[in-house]
């Protein structure tokens, strides 16, 4: 009798040591793609990734572009990495760069964004924030729109919380724009009309489908920019618009970190009056702060 109870006990210990091998072995072999999908909230926790522009000698140095609105972010004790994309070969110190040349055509500098943000984030669980300047944002968007159209060579999903774009032309560059821009690939993608920007549709992408997680859009334009209308910097119907008009140009929509200036916010489909708003930079760090922009 004794030796069945001893038999039955080894025999049972047994099974409950395969038992939890096999468990600890499908937890090992477990895609990292698995990893659930996060849920929106409010907070400074989060990697935001901050894209740059189109350059015209095809290079930049990330550290000094954004120098200013990530020692702000800091400074306003953002607690996540504050991390840069770059898209040229000549770039230097971003955090990630890709290579590239204002000839590569932007589909594909967003096709290679979506990629490294699917591969070093969204496969492992985690969502991101983005804030991007001129070009930046088209290649955000098209990143988004093409990786919702499960386009090929597009990851299947991706986890982008929130974006802001500030003086993007989502609605293209003027002809004389883009004669000063040049014959560059990167500069016919973003003259008004082009094929390119007619196959993002009128609306930025965000959408649940196929595991998406959805992502709230904030653009910012200024009156004085000089190079993106204020029309066209906020193009394509966002869940947040803003505009300033305080002469604010081109480059100083990623530098202005600080004062009061005038501008305006639209409000779903009502603009408010323009009245002393935060600096573009704050109004960035809002935006990717809040599910809602104020």
């Amino acid at each position: 009798m004794q030796r069945n109870q001893q038999r039955n006990q080894r025999r049972f210990t047994l099974l409950l040591a395969a038992a939890l091998s096999a468990v600890l072995t499908m937890l090992a072999v477990a895609p990292a793609g698995a990893a659930g999908k996060p849920s929106r909230s409010n907070g400074a926790g989060n990697r935001v990734i901050f894209v740059h522009g189109h350059a015209p000698f095809g290079k930049h140095d990330c550290t000094k572009t954004f120098s200013a609105a990530r020692k702000h972010f800091a400074n306003k004790k953002w607690k996540g990495n504050l991390l840069t994309f770059g898209y040229y070969s000549g770039n230097t110190k971003c955090s990630a760069n890709v290579p590239g040349s204002r000839d590569t055509a932007i589909k594909d500098v967003a096709k290679k964004f979506a990629n490294y943000v699917a591969k070093n984030y969204t496969a492992k669980g985690i969502k991101v924030d983005v804030v991007a300047h001129s070009m930046g944002g088209l290649v955000v968007r098209a990143a988004l729109h093409y990786t919702h159209q499960r386009a090929a060579g597009f990851p299947a999903k991706l986890y982008v919380e929130d974006v802001v774009t500030l003086g993007t032309p989502h609605a293209g560059i003027t002809t004389s724009r883009a004669v000063l821009c040049g014959k560059a690939r990167q500069c016919t993608d973003m003259k008004a009309g082009s094929s390119f920007l007619k196959a993002l549709g009128s609306k930025m992408p965000s959408t649940t489908r196929n595991g998406n997680m959805s992502t709230d859009w904030t653009t910012i334009s200024s009156y004085d920019d000089g190079t993106v209308t204020e029309s066209s910097g906020i193009a394509g119907t966002a869940n947040h618009e803003a505009q300033y008009k305080a002469g604010i140009n081109h480059g100083e929509l990623i530098t202005t970190t600080t004062g009061s200036h005038n501008g305006r916010i639209k409000y779903s489909t009502k603009w408010s009056s323009f009245h002393k708003r935060v600096s573009p930079v704050e109004q960035a760090r809002l935006a990717v702060y809040y599910h809602a922009t104020t």
